[in-house]
């Protein structure tokens, strides 16, 4: 029988395999790499189901049930089943990617860099809570998730690192700001792809719009007028990494590198940006490393990181967003998904102005009851016909993204307040 550590690994294997096959057949269109597409993806559908956790195995279990009944009543042919599971595997690609731009944040000298940062500069509690939320934001963009664990390990020795709770907040509003707009953002890719609009056209606004959240985050922070809070660094005062300048320019260049190659070439070549995404993370950190001179430790983390922690850390992405995929594919067709605009069309009549409070409101507040903003954003964002409201797809994409994010910082099953509530050892009732 095969112990965890060699199925992590079979199941890490295939997953980067999959993402390879995609991306050559989406460069080469090859007839073989696309029909090798499909049963891998089965493969690795029914390899993620027995480790996936908490509140992403019950959402993406129930999407999948669900699915399959829809599908079996309307009696789908293969195709559309197929193009069900298929529908997010740009997502699943991006998924499995992303995880490799962390190598050069950790083997860089760019975290050591950051805490010294936040030894020299933050000496109050606004600038704690600002510069941990403005970090969260901007790395968020390179490692996702993982951002949690590294921004905590990044500000440990700040003296107001014991006030969890204002840590907890400034993480999980950073990311959710960073949520609205990051094209390598979870949520990001699959309203783009059931709104139908464009990242690059997109951006412009989502940045403002996140903008916006941060501030209105910094705001209510203030306005809260918490007393000081001050510790014990956790770590030495002697061990507590030199500030270097040079290395926090280094990695800006190294976050403005990317996102401006990931602009440039999905706007001159017509790629979708989170395919573009998923080719940077592939061979960006190669090429950094090779420029910083430490290639020999980007393929030590690749075989020993990578594959062992990094890649299997996504499993619940996965599951979650294949479901919801097959979730959408399946109401459409067996069109469940007419009555949806006929139910909001009683309530907002042909208000763009109701139809966009109640997106907002919605999505809150079954994120508040525990239902991850993907249920109710696929819902809706896959049956309402926008142009009966005059709104533009641009628009849609926006509010959803903005929806979606300000759910998931409150929704207990969401990803961000799970990790921070895991960070913090508490509920994550409390956290969200």
């Amino acid at each position: 029988m095969m112990n965890s550590k060699n199925y992590t690994l079979l199941r890490s294997v295939l997953c980067f395999t999959l993402g390879l096959i995609y991306l050559s057949n989406w460069l080469f269109e090859s007839p073989l790499l696309e029909a090798l597409i499909f049963p891998l993806l089965i493969i690795v559908i029914l390899l993620s189901f027995p480790v996936t956790t908490g509140s992403s195995r019950v959402i993406g279990t129930l999407s999948f049930v669900v699915s399959i009944l829809l599908l079996l009543e309307a009696q789908a042919p293969l195709e559309i089943w197929e193009k069900g599971l298929k529908t997010n595997l740009f997502l699943v690609v991006m998924f499995i990617m992303v995880p490799l731009l962390g190598i050069p944040i950790q083997e860089g000298g760019y975290t050591g860099a950051l805490q010294g940062l936040f030894d020299k500069k933050v000496n109050t509690q606004k600038k704690y809570y600002l510069l941990v939320s403005l970090l969260t934001s901007l790395v968020g963009v390179l490692v996702n998730l993982a951002v949690v664990p590294l921004v905590n390990q990044i500000c440990r020795n700040s003296k107001f690192s014991t006030d969890q709770k204002l840590l907890g907040s400034a993480i999980i509003r950073g990311f959710s700001a960073c949520a609205a707009w990051a094209p390598t953002a979870a949520g990001i890719g699959y309203i783009l792809q059931i709104a139908g609009s464009d990242w690059v056209e997109f951006f412009p606004m989502a940045i403002i719009s996140a903008a916006l959240m941060g501030f209105a985050g910094y705001i209510i922070t203030i306005c809260q007028g918490r007393d000081p809070k001050e510790g014990a660094s956790i770590t030495e005062l002697n061990d507590i990494p030199k500030y270097s300048l040079a290395k926090v320019v280094e990695l800006g260049i190294f976050a403005s590198v990317l996102l401006g190659s990931i602009v440039l070439i999905s706007y001159f070549t017509g790629i979708t940006a989170i395919v573009v995404v998923s080719m940077m993370a592939l061979i960006y950190p190669l090429v950094w490393m090779l420029i910083i001179k430490k290639v020999p430790l980007f393929f030590r983390e690749v075989k020993e990181g990578y594959f062992h922690h990094r890649l299997p850390s996504v499993k619940n992405e996965l599951f979650l967003f294949l479901g919801a995929g097959l979730l959408a594919t399946s109401i459409n067709y067996s069109h469940y998904g007419d009555y949806v605009p006929l139910i909001l069309n009683s309530i907002v009549g042909e208000s763009p102005l109701l139809l966009t409070l109640f997106v907002i409101i919605s999505v809150i507040f079954f994120a508040g009851l525990g239902i991850h903003p993907i249920v109710t954003v696929t819902i809706i964002g896959g049956t309402v016909n926008i142009a009966s409201y005059g709104l533009s797809e641009l628009y849609f994409a926006v509010l959803l993204a903005a929806s979606w994010s300000l759910g998931a910082s409150i929704s207990p099953s969401s990803g961000t307040v799970i990790t921070v509530s895991g960070m913090l050892q508490e509920s994550p009732l409390k956290v969200g």
